[in-house]
């Protein structure tokens, strides 16, 4: 019996990798927020992999097509990558307002840690 993927196995070959470190501090919050027992370990089948990766992928080229060279796309990531996993694997709709909420609440998390409003601006090593 091999290892179960997960939805991380997913992520690694699409998101930056400071796009994962930052999924994974917020691990905890975003999990709250989703009513999700799991995030980056949730089981993926293996067969579903590849059309997520792809899913994923032209989601994150349209929208970093759309932002300014100065800006860096890792919130963008974060945020696409839980949508992902709540839309595409579990099936369940996201509503605007409730969306804005978890998004400000996000936010909020991202400026009261300082390596991760760093990250996500794109100015930590």
């Amino acid at each position: 019996m091999g290892t179960v993927p997960t939805y991380r196995d997913v992520l690694m070959a699409v998101l930056s990798p400071g796009a994962l470190v930052v999924l994974e501090r917020l691990t905890p919050l975003i999990c709250a927020l989703y009513d999700l027992d799991l995030l980056l370990d949730y089981p993926v089948a293996d067969q579903q992999q590849g059309s997520l990766r792809e899913r994923l992928s032209e989601r994150l080229e349209r929208i970093v097509a759309l932002l300014p060279s100065d800006v860096s796309p890792m919130a963008n990531e974060v945020f696409t990558a839980v949508e992902t996993l709540v839309t595409d694997v579990l099936g369940r709709e996201l509503f605007l307002g409730e969306e804005i909420r978890r998004l400000e609440l996000l936010d909020e998390a991202f400026r009261n840690d300082p390596l991760l409003f760093q990250l996500v601006r794109g100015r930590a090593n």
